[in-house]
C-alpha cells in the first residue's frame, strides 16, 4: 500500500457519509412510507439503531487488523488465498454491476424530475466519465473533495428542510401510537439497507493510517446520516401527507420546489439537483475506486487506476442492459439490488470478517 496515500479515519467517514447521502435522499421518503405509513418519520431512529450495532460487529472484526489491511487482504488472510480470490472477484463483479445501477438511478432521477426531453445514455455515459476521473486518481484527493463538499451539503440541506417547517401539517404526522412500532420497523428497512454499504468502504481501509482499533468506537457519520433522513421523511410525510408521499417517486424533490428560503419564494430545486450531481458522483467514483482496490489485490498488479477504465466500461455495460425503460428499472431499484446488496452488505461480507476473527488470521 503506498505511503504517499493515506487518510485518516475522519476522511473515510466523511467519505461514506457524503457517498450515502445519494440513495439516502432517493430512496426516501417513499420507500419508508410505504412500509410504516405516517409513522415512517420515525424509521430513521430504529434504522440508526440497528445501524450502530451493525457498524460496532463489523468494527469488532477487524478490531486487530493491521494498519495496510483492506477488507481484500482480510479476506485472503481469513479465507485462504483461493476462497478469499473467490470471495474478492464476486465483491468486485457485484460493486461493478452495482457502479452501473448507480449511474443509471442518476440519470433516472434527472430524467424524472429536470431533463424529462434528455437522453439515458448520454447522461450514463457523463456521469461515469466525471467519475473516472476521481475515481482513478489518489483516496485522498477524493476524501478530501468529501471533507470540503460535506458542510456545504450539509448546511443546503438544513436550510432546505428547516424552510419547509412552514408547509408540515401535524395531521399528516399524528397520532403514532405503540401499536405503529412494527410498521416502523418495516419503514426502518429500506433506511438500515443504504446504511448497510458502509461495509464496500472497508476494502479502503487499507489507506487508513492506523487501525480502526486504536480510534473511539463513534459513529458520527451515521448519525448525520439518520438525521438526514429523518429531515427528509419528516418534511416530506408532513408537507404531503401519507397517501401522496407514498405515491410519488420524487416526492422530496415536489416538496421544496415552491418553499420559501429567508420569506422568499425561490425556485430551489436547482440546489437540490446539485445535491443529487453531486453526491452520485462522489458515490460512483468511489465504487470505482473500491473495485480497482480488490482487483488489484487480486492481481497483485500495483497500480490500481489500471483497472478504472475497464470497471467503469463494465459499469456503462450494466447501466444500459439492466433495463429497457424506466418502469422496468424501479423494478429492480425497489426490490432486486437491495437483496442483493443486503446478501452481500450484511451475510456474505461480515462472514468473511467473521471467519477471519475467530481463525485469529488478523
Amino acid at each position: 500500500m503506498g505511503k504517499t496515500d493515506r487518510i485518516t479515519e475522519r476522511q473515510l467517514s466523511v467519505l461514506i457519509f457524503v457517498s450515502l447521502l445519494s440513495p439516502m435522499i432517493r430512496v426516501l421518503p417513499t420507500a419508508a412510507v410505504l412500509f410504516a405509513g405516517r409513522a415512517a418519520w420515525l424509521s430513521p431512529v430504529a434504522a440508526l439503531a440497528a445501524g450502530a450495532l451493525f457498524l460496532a460487529y463489523t468494527r469488532w472484526t477487524r478490531k486487530n487488523a493491521p494498519e495496510d489491511m483492506g477488507l481484500a487482504d482480510m479476506a485472503l488472510a481469513g479465507m485462504g488465498p483461493v476462497v478469499g480470490r473467490i470471495f474478492n472477484i464476486l465483491c468486485a463483479l457485484w460493486l461493478t454491476f452495482y457502479g452501473g445501477f448507480l449511474a443509471r438511478a442518476a440519470a433516472e432521477r434527472l430524467l424524472a424530475t429536470v431533463y424529462p426531453n434528455g437522453n439515458t445514455p448520454v447522461f450514463v455515459v457523463i456521469t461515469l466519465a466525471v467519475a473516472v476521473l476521481a475515481g482513478s486518481g489518489l483516496t485522498k484527493t477524493l476524501s478530501r473533495t468529501a471533507e470540503v463538499l460535506m458542510p456545504i451539503l450539509v448546511g443546503v440541506i438544513a436550510v432546505v428542510l428547516l424552510s419547509a417547517i412552514p408547509e408540515v401539517t401535524s395531521e399528516n404526522l399524528l397520532p403514532v401510537t405503540y401499536r405503529d412500532t412494527r410498521e416502523i420497523l418495516y419503514g426502518a428497512l429500506p433506511i438500515f439497507n443504504v446504511i448497510t454499504a458502509c461495509v464496500y468502504f472497508l476494502f479502503l481501509t487499507g489507506h487508513t493510517r492506523r487501525p480502526v482499533s486504536q480510534r473511539p468506537n463513534r459513529f458520527p457519520w451515521l448519525v448525520l446520516l439518520a438525521l438526514t433522513a429523518f429531515g427528509v421523511t419528516f418534511f416530506t410525510l408532513g408537507t404531503l401527507g401519507e397517501n401522496l408521499a407514498a405515491s410519488m417517486e420524487n416526492a422530496f424533490f415536489m416538496v421544496i420546489r415552491n418553499i420559501k428560503v429567508f420569506g422568499v419564494v425561490e425556485r430551489v430545486e436547482a440546489v437540490v439537483v446539485a445535491i443529487w450531481i453531486v453526491t452520485d458522483f462522489i458515490f460512483l467514483a468511489a465504487v470505482l475506486m473500491i473495485v480497482s482496490e480488490i482487483w488489484r489485490t487480486v492481481t497483485g498488479i500495483k497500480k490500481r487506476s489500471f483497472f478504472v477504465f475497464p470497471t467503469a466500461a463494465l459499469s456503462g455495460t450494466a447501466a444500459f442492459l439492466i433495463a429497457g425503460n424506466a418502469f422496468e428499472f424501479q423494478k429492480w431499484s425497489d426490490l432486486i439490488v437491495p437483496a442483493i446488496n443486503l446478501f452481500f452488505a450484511v451475510i456474505l461480507i461480515p462472514g468473511a470478517m467473521t471467519l477471519g476473527k475467530l481463525r485469529r488470521r488478523y
